[in-house]
Order: structure tokens, then C-alpha cells, then sequence
């Protein structure tokens, strides 16, 4: 019971930074935004950067991630199809590793992409800042979770950004779809 109390209060704790920052950052780009206009297709200007940032630059993380499984496919002598190795070898775990890493990126990065476009097409300046902070964090969880050490993926400064920054861009989200409603 201690250890679910520590996991309900470190998942509490998770969840009130990724909102709030989220929270914050929207709240300071409404009062003061130099980027304001209104550009192409009548979104704002700054929604240049969740393209370039939370869009293209994502998308290279992932082929990087992705290009350092097929590296250790090659390393680890694990051929395709086969997804993950099944002998208990260290060479097995490291590369289970690096292959979990970039699966676990697959597996967020959709929710990551659309509450970018969503939470950007309001905030565009709060959703690119929580974009470069999830590649910064998703780059520093895999260089982490690489050394074969499923523990250490959260071993950098940055690595909880990954779930800050999605819990942000949710909070940019509801904004927007508060503002599409005209609730606020």
C-alpha cells in the first residue's frame, strides 16, 4: 500500500505539472503574444513554428530513433521479422531496450501530433515551446533507455518533459475546443 501511495502521488505530481505548465504558458501567450496576426488559412502566424517544431522536427526524431533500432539489429544480429530478442543475453536487453524506446515513442507520438495541430491552432507559441521540450526529453528517455538499463530512461533532467509536454499540449487542446465552443 506505501508503494501504490508513492505511485498515486508521483502520477498526481505528474499530472499537476504537465497541466499546469501547459496552464501557465497558454495563459502568458493571451496577454502578451507579439505574434498575434493571422496568417495563411487563417491561422495564426506562429503556428509556422508547431509545424516546423512539433510536426517536422518530431518526425525526424522518430526516423532517428528508428534508424537506431535498425543499427542495432545489425549490432545485435536480430533479424526481421522478429520484433524483440528472446534470449536473457545483455546484448538481448540492449537491444529490447533501444527497440522499447522507439516502440514506446510510436506509441504516444499520435496523441503528441494532434494535440499539437489542436492545442497549436489557439496557443501556437505555448504548443512549439512543449514541443521542443517533448524532443529534448523523448532524445534524452532513449538515450537513457539504450544503455540496456530499462531504469535509466528517466535517468536525464529532462526526461519527464515527455509527459509534461503532452499533458500540456491536452490542456492547450481543451482550451481550444473551449474557444471553437465560444465558452470562453
Amino acid at each position: 500500500s506505501l508503494s501504490l501511495s508513492l505511485s498515486a502521488t508521483m502520477a498526481l505530481s505528474i499530472f499537476g505539472t504537465g497541466f499546469g505548465l501547459g496552464a501557465v504558458l497558454a495563459g502568458l501567450e493571451h496577454f502578451y503574444s507579439p505574434f498575434a496576426g493571422h496568417g495563411a488559412y487563417g491561422l495564426p502566424t506562429a503556428f509556422a513554428g508547431v509545424i516546423a517544431v512539433n510536426v517536422i522536427g518530431s518526425t525526424f526524431v522518430t526516423f532517428k530513433l528508428g534508424m537506431t533500432v535498425g543499427a542495432a539489429r545489425s549490432k545485435y544480429g536480430v533479424k526481421y521479422p522478429t520484433m524483440y530478442a528472446t534470449d536473457d543475453s545483455e546484448d538481448a536487453r540492449k537491444f529490447n531496450c533501444i527497440q522499447r524506446s522507439h516502440q514506446q515513442a510510436l506509441e504516444t507520438y499520435p496523441q503528441f501530433l494532434l494535440l499539437s495541430l489542436i492545442g497549436g491552432m489557439r496557443h501556437p507559441i505555448s504548443a512549439t515551446v512543449l514541443g521542443a521540450l517533448w524532443i529534448v526529453a523523448r532524445l534524452q528517455w532513449a538515450k537513457g533507455y539504450s544503455t540496456g538499463n530499462p531504469d535509466s530512461r528517466y535517468s536525464g533532467k529532462m526526461t519527464f518533459f515527455i509527459w509534461y509536454s503532452i499533458l500540456g499540449l491536452i490542456s492547450l487542446s481543451a482550451s481550444t475546443a473551449g474557444h471553437v465552443a465560444q465558452l470562453f
